[in-house]
């Protein structure tokens, strides 16, 4: 073997040579160069969308059935190729959608009043939404950065510990609402972040739409928000903090009324307890996360406010 067949080449750990590879060895070090590849922050492209693209050309996929057959000189060769592939596919991305699931992974989408009509069908169930009320800190879409909400937006709901969207399906790597997805969803493209921008301007879904005509309850949840502003536990929390705890009573009189409410009006509209979130919001027992604390309910029903482990301040708009 010449000098050449030893060196290292870009993709592959130091020391190790493609012409020694089994096929294994080929596509993980191919995975590994992808990650190379987009690892450069100005480059927006996702590693799945890259080896994705890849996976597909017709000369990789040649190479790739041969590789168990090639020689080591054969071998060093046909990898310089792959590299040169997975370089022009890092740069050269192709504007369709080849639900490589990276939107999916990174939040659930925000829903525009277009997307009622999927609701009203039942291609997506009530108990899949959420509401994100005005007031609420978010972490914008766009930016790395923490925003308020000036108004409300209604979700998908999110895997439990996680961010990826409730309907992505993490072992095959797809949505399973695809033929229905929302508009966002439609409109984001991973390889152009101008369409998912430019669908701010158009109107976002909120309660007022799918409630507004349902007079009674309608008028509570204008009560609830009144009296159970994000803004009040915000103002809560800060006099927790000026007055070292001493206020504490405070905090915990306001997450009590709050929850009364919520299930008493669920109680009395027969309000399916997988729809309060979307009804009501986030309930307070939740939002206190925000403010680096948890609500502990003991044996008798007592609730603790106990400082909790940094979190992320809100679910990605």
């Amino acid at each position: 073997m010449d000098d050449r067949q030893s060196m290292p080449h870009p993709g592959s750990e130091p020391g190790m040579t493609p012409a020694l590879w089994n096929i294994e060895q080929f596509r993980e070090n191919v995975f590994r160069y992808a990650e190379e590849l987009t690892d450069d922050p100005d480059n927006p492209v996702p590693k799945e969308r890259v080896i994705l693209q890849l996976d597909r050309d017709p000369e990789f996929q040649t190479i790739l059935q041969k590789w168990h057959k090639l020689c080591g000189a054969e071998k060093v060769r046909d990898w310089k190729r792959v590299l040169a592939l997975a370089e022009t596919h890092a740069r050269e991305i192709l504007p369709s959608c080849l639900m490589c699931g990276e939107c999916c992974r990174h939040g659930s989408p925000t829903l525009h009043v277009e997307d009622l009509e999927l609701l009203r069908q039942g291609k997506i169930p009530w108990g899949a939404l959420y509401t994100l009320r005005r007031g609420e800190p978010v972490h914008s879409p766009f930016k790395d950065e923490l925003v308020f909400l000036v108004d409300e937006r209604i979700k998908l709901r999110e895997k439990p510990g996680g961010r990826q969207c409730l309907f992505f399906d993490g072992d095959t790597q797809e949505c399973t609402i695809y033929a229905d997805r929302p508009l966002q969803c439609r409109a984001q493209a991973c390889w152009d972040p101008k369409p998912g921008e430019e669908l701010t301007a158009q109107p976002y879904l909120t309660r007022k739409d799918i409630f507004g005509e349902v007079d009674v309850l309608w008028d509570l949840l204008e009560e609830h928000d009144r009296r159970c502003a994000f803004e009040k536990l915000t103002a809560a929390f800060k006099a927790l903090e000026e007055t070292r705890g001493e206020a504490v009573d405070q905090v915990l009189d306001l997450l009590a009324y709050e929850d009364h409410f919520r299930n008493f009006v669920a109680e009395k509209l027969n309000i399916p307890r997988s729809q309060l979130e979307l009804v009501f919001g986030r309930s307070f027992a939740d939002l206190v996360q925000v403010f680096g604390f948890r609500v502990d309910v003991g044996p008798d029903g007592t609730r603790v406010l106990v400082p909790d482990a940094p979190s992320e301040e809100a679910k990605e708009e």
